[in-house]
């Protein structure tokens, strides 16, 4: 009895965990399915489904389209990777003072940091707008990664802070007998210890810029148009051209598919080392 009742709750799991994962993938399936389908196939009253309506014909058009993509795609890299990098150097060191350090009024900082995260993007986007106009960094990389930093960064510190607070003191302290600073503690002892997480973290970070809409159709105008707006523009005041709209999306999804590919073993190590040393 006992056999059967643990059977039968193992099954159970596995239907729950098989339904998750296919209410997951739908949407995907479904994108990389209608990518490949001209737009009178698309806009039919029944969406016709014919396997010789399948074509590679949205992608053709948008690689040689005018639109910008592969403009929007560097754009977009060049943001995200600058705003990682920026992003763990000083959130990473800020979670370690915060943390460690005797830093005064340290839970003041720390909950003035977790303010900003109440606050709606549109009720901040004509302020940073403003601000940003009267820095001449409107349509810049510059700006851009500014105002990214103003909403990842706190992220990052909240995370990275938790982490160090599980670290075992023991191997600081072993560290200051030695004669270590606390930046050379900090950057000898706990950042090698800190890899996986840091690894997560900034696939964490370079994920929510890659993919973030809302400040960039506000920040930028020509020069710097990220993928996301690369993707709007072919929705179009009288047509939408959803088969090259869907092609583009699936384009600007392979850089996050191939870095969660390549990063796998440190983002799961980081959750799992973060989760048991908690």
């Amino acid at each position: 009895m006992f056999y059967f009742k643990r059977a039968i709750g193992s099954l159970f799991i596995r239907l729950c965990l098989f339904v998750f994962v296919g209410v997951c993938l739908a949407p995907v399936l479904w994108g990389l399915v209608t990518s490949c389908l001209p737009q009178s196939a698309l806009t039919s009253k029944v969406p016709d489904f014919n396997l010789r309506n399948f074509t590679l014909e949205n992608y053709v058009l948008v690689l040689d389209s005018s639109r910008g993509l592969f403009l929007g795609l560097k754009n977009s890299f060049l943001v995200a990777l600058f705003t990682s990098i920026v992003a763990l150097t000083f959130g990473s060191a800020a979670g370690y003072a915060l943390a460690r350090l005797n830093v005064p009024k340290s839970n003041t900082i720390l909950m003035m940091i977790l303010a900003t995260q109440m606050f709606p993007g549109i009720v901040i986007a004509i302020p940073l707008f403003l601000a940003m106009t009267q820095f001449n960094l409107i349509d810049t990389h510059v700006g851009l990664i500014i105002v990214y930093l103003s909403f990842i960064l706190p992220i990052v510190v909240w995370i990275q802070k938790g982490f160090f607070e599980s670290i075992p003191m023991d191997l600081e302290k072993s560290a200051a007998v030695d004669g270590a600073s606390p930046l050379q503690t900090f950057q000898y002892i706990v950042l090698p210890v800190s890899l996986p997480t840091l690894f997560a973290t900034g696939v964490f970070a370079f994920i929510e810029s890659w993919n973030e809409f809302f400040f960039a159709i506000i920040m930028t105008r020509v020069n710097v148009k990220v993928s996301s707006i690369a993707i709007a523009e072919f929705s179009g005041q009288y047509q939408t051209l959803y088969g090259q709209m869907l092609a583009s999306a699936v384009l600007a999804s392979l850089p996050i598919v191939v870095l969660a590919i390549l990063f796998r073993k440190f983002i799961l190590e980081g959750f799992v080392e973060g989760a048991v040393k908690a």
